[in-house]
């Protein structure tokens, strides 16, 4: 719902100034993309330089619930080239991995109420109620999001001043890491920050490989992760927020708008209520129920994150493609072989007419014909 609020709101359904926001779906299954064709030269043993086209290639992911663009990862280390393998043979493949603004939200695109970079809010969908549940979409972990993701220590929203945030813990084991101890010197749990991402990036994000002469996509691994938050309750823009009112200053948010309250009543209840010591308002910190006035809404909490493997290409497929670049590769040896011979041919025919023609001058056959030798004198002798 997109209402122009800084923030996403749990009123924003019955919010008449809302308009519900959606977003256009496109982007093809992953199984097969825009071909490049045979880009390599003759006599080599694959058909493809593994460089797809230069271009968005879309994919719509259902997990995700919109259409991302994926982009040619880039030229690794060394020149290592990924590849995809059939029953003995591999083929050079391409790696697309998402765009890095992929969950990149502005509030002109995807709605408003959003304060972070790296999530897509689609709260409202899902829950006990009308008003849904704060909910979001992200890469695993946030990766490629805002640095405060990690700490979300900013208050001031609920007029607060400390640096209450939250840490995030992932395990160091693929088996049981045990008691929480995060402070022990063998703790299994590592804290992690952007840093610690950004390190790990490659083993988080989704990525599709792709055959690039043929445009069959081979092999595809999704993954992408799923926040929740408490509500905010703004007693400012939410009526019912104002019923949690506390008189005494014994809830630690929303002073301010508390003291806005108190100012805007008559002359005489102010009185009234500062004789009884009652004149000081505060609310609770969110949505939550009574008995946690403290939690704070609005501090976003990855929950799990989904990864879903496809093979689009069956090893019967890429056996086809690594014959038919056998195949290329025997008709090219074939083709230069042909034209080497060809070449060898003309020349030595050539060189032998030149060596005829510069070399030779004293064959018989250029040799001048000399005349007969005169038997006059002998005719006369005979006569005499």
């Amino acid at each position: 719902y997109h209402t122009g609020n800084d923030r996403i709101r749990q009123v924003d359904v019955t919010d008449s100034s809302s308009t519900v926001f959606s977003t256009p779906v496109s982007g093809g299954s992953g199984k097969f993309f825009k071909p490049k064709g045979v880009t390599t030269k003759v006599g080599t043993s694959q058909i493809s330089d593994g460089f797809p086209i230069d271009i968005a290639h879309p994919v719509y992911v259902p997990s995700a619930k919109k259409s991302i663009d994926f982009h040619f990862e880039g030229v690794r280390e060394n020149f290592v080239r990924n590849k995809v393998c059939g029953t003995d043979t591999c083929i050079v493949s391409a790696r697309l991995t998402p765009a890095a603004t992929t969950f990149h939200a502005t509030n002109e695109t995807d709605g408003a109420g959003l304060p972070f970079d790296g999530l897509q809010p689609v709260g409202h969908v899902s829950g006990p109620s009308i008003n849904g549940r704060p909910e979001y979409l992200h890469q695993p972990l946030f990766v490629g999001g805002d640095e405060v993701l990690y700490t979300q220590q900013d208050n001031s929203y609920v007029e607060r001043a400390d640096g209450n945030g939250i840490k995030i813990y992932r395990s160091l084991t693929k088996s049981d890491p045990g008691a929480f101890n995060p402070d022990a010197t063998d703790s299994n749990y590592q804290l992690v920050d952007k840093a610690i991402v950004d390190s790990q990036s490659n083993a988080l994000l989704s990525h599709v490989d792709i055959e690039v002469a043929s445009g069959l996509g081979a092999r595809q691994r999704m993954r992408f992760g799923t926040s929740y938050s408490i509500w905010e309750c703004d007693p400012s823009t939410n009526d019912k927020c104002k019923l949690g009112m506390n008189s005494q200053a014994q809830y630690s948010c929303y002073s301010d708008t508390g003291s806005a309250f108190f100012n805007d009543l008559a002359a005489a209840d102010r009185n009234d209520l500062s004789t009884l010591g009652l004149n000081n308002f505060t609310y609770p910190c969110s949505a939550a129920n009574l008995l946690t006035p403290s939690v704070v809404g609005g501090k976003i909490l990855p929950n799990f994150w989904v990864e879903e493997s496809t093979i689009h290409a069956s090893t019967t497929e890429i056996d086809l493609l690594a014959a038919y670049a056998r195949s290329y590769t025997k008709s090219g040896n074939t083709f230069i072989l042909t034209v080497s011979l060809v070449f060898v041919s003309l020349f030595l025919g050539f060189s032998m007419l030149l060596r005829c023609l510069c070399f030779e001058q004293k064959a018989s056959f250029m040799e001048t014909e000399k005349p007969a030798a005169t038997t006059a004198s002998a005719s006369k002798s005979s006569m005499a």
